[in-house]
């Protein structure tokens, strides 16, 4: 029993050491400020695998001792900094996006991937890339958008990197706010060409029929009468459509020590291109043009409804809701319009005679004003001015081909020998309406 014993205190011991080991050197880390070497990563890694075996080791001898109670109680004691650097390891996809992001944004998302690892450990020195390297080349780093949370965080852009404190807001080219994405059915696909089928015409002639009292042909079809008992033929037009998945990609330079900043890629991933893609996105779900390399838009789409608003702006939505229920036979969802024509006369600032809001008010905030006829409002430039749009919008359907993808390389131009880099953002997906009957525009608003 006294070996026993002894050897239990050993491994609670070497556990203890280890803990307060890893600790330390997580501490030098941050008091030093610069980027994790491939070397300390390596060293993390297997101080925390050493970690993990002394747990085990001294809970597999408490339960032989039968002091279970007393080993769980004990590692439930240890510096709660371990299980911090424990529980922020995630699980990896073959692309290294992290299986739980844990409200990352892509930027962290990426700054902590392997595939950013791998490109400082390979050409950093000291946290910075000499000028003197050259060939430089990310391996790509992808990740489903669907499994991205948008929105800065507070935690870190990679393994024990101190982020630097920037303030609250950190937007480079002025965001306007994206929604239309959330509106739209969305899919995936693993090809380059989608197919689908596209309703193009309803006709309902379903209709009470007696009882045939004679044998002989109808002399009319699709006229039901009391002596021929002809059932009436109704109609569903179907075409199958196809569209090809297209790519939306755009870069930016960044200087080699800049590309050494996990906190500034962090910055211009997330605050410039991943939103640059979302943002030429919805332009093209709602008017792209349908010609080269453009999606067809909603409303370049053959076939959708258009009212005019010839009494108020707000009675016209009302007409156009109308066409998309008793026409299209569906249930719009929401309201799409420019900021120039919510923010006006015609709907938020619209009054009576009497000078009282009628929809709008003052004392309630813009975001509390996003609703007009029941239907969710969406304020967007990715539409036109004078033109609302009205719909069911799980009628249009987004395909993902590939998530949002990201490399960084020295091969562009004259970059090679200008000590610059080049971070290359794009993302492929197709586009499509199902029902075009199920969206109705409103013109001149």
């Amino acid at each position: 029993m006294p070996t026993e014993r002894a050897t239990m205190s050993n491994a609670r011991t070497q556990l203890e050491a280890a803990v307060k080991g890893l600790e330390k050197f997580a501490d030098d880390l941050d008091a030093a400020g610069t980027t994790p070497s491939a070397e300390d990563l390596s060293n993390i890694k297997n101080r925390m695998a050493e970690i993990s075996s002394l747990k085990e080791q001294v809970k597999s001898e408490a339960e032989m001792a039968g002091n279970l109670a007393d080993a769980k109680s004990f590692l439930s004691s240890l510096s709660p900094k371990a299980d911090e650097v424990k529980s922020a390891k995630v699980e990896l996809t073959e692309t290294g996006m992290p299986m739980n992001p844990n409200g990352k944004t892509f930027g962290e998302m990426f700054t902590a991937s392997p595939a950013y690892e791998d490109f400082i450990g390979r050409y950093s020195k000291n946290g910075v890339i000499p000028n003197a390297v050259k060939g430089v080349q990310s391996s790509p780093f992808q990740a489903d958008s669907k499994a991205l949370v948008t929105g800065l965080s507070s935690t870190s852009a990679g393994a024990f990197v101190t982020n630097d404190r920037y303030p609250s807001t950190v937007d480079l080219i002025g965001q306007r706010e994206l929604s239309v994405r959330d509106l739209v059915t969305k899919g995936s696909t693993q090809s380059d060409t989608v197919e689908y089928v596209r309703v193009t015409s309803k006709t309902n002639a379903a209709a009470p029929v007696p009882e045939a009292t004679s044998a002989a042909n109808p002399a009319t079809y699709n006229t039901p009468t009391a002596a021929e008992g002809y059932k009436p033929e109704s109609a569903l037009g179907l075409e199958v459509v196809s569209t090809t998945v297209k790519t939306i990609a755009h870069w930016i330079p960044i200087t080699k020590r800049a590309a050494s900043d996990a906190s500034q890629v962090r910055t211009l991933i997330d605050n410039f291109l991943r939103y640059g893609l979302e943002e030429e996105l919805e332009d093209q779900m709602l008017s792209g043009a349908g010609t080269g390399e453009n999606f067809t838009g909603i409303l370049t789409t053959s076939g959708i409804q258009t009212v005019g608003s010839a009494g108020t702006d707000i009675d016209a939505i009302v007409d156009a809701i109308a066409a998309v229920r008793v026409t299209g036979r569906r249930r719009p969802n929401a309201l799409v319009i420019n900021p120039t024509d919510w923010y006006s006369t015609g709907f938020l600032t619209a009054k009576d005679t009497a000078g009282n809001y009628l929809i709008g008010d003052p004392r309630a905030s813009i975001d509390q004003l996003n609703t007009l006829w029941g239907l969710r409002v969406v304020v967007t430039e990715g539409l036109a001015a004078n033109t609302a749009l009205v719909g069911d919008f799980s009628q249009a359907v987004l395909w993902e081909r590939e998530g949002v993808s990201l490399m960084v390389s020295d091969q562009h131009s004259d970059f090679f020998t200008r000590n610059l880099l080049a971070i290359l953002a794009e993302m492929r997906a197709a586009f499509g309406v199902l029902d075009p009957q199920a969206f109705c525009t409103v013109t001149a608003v």
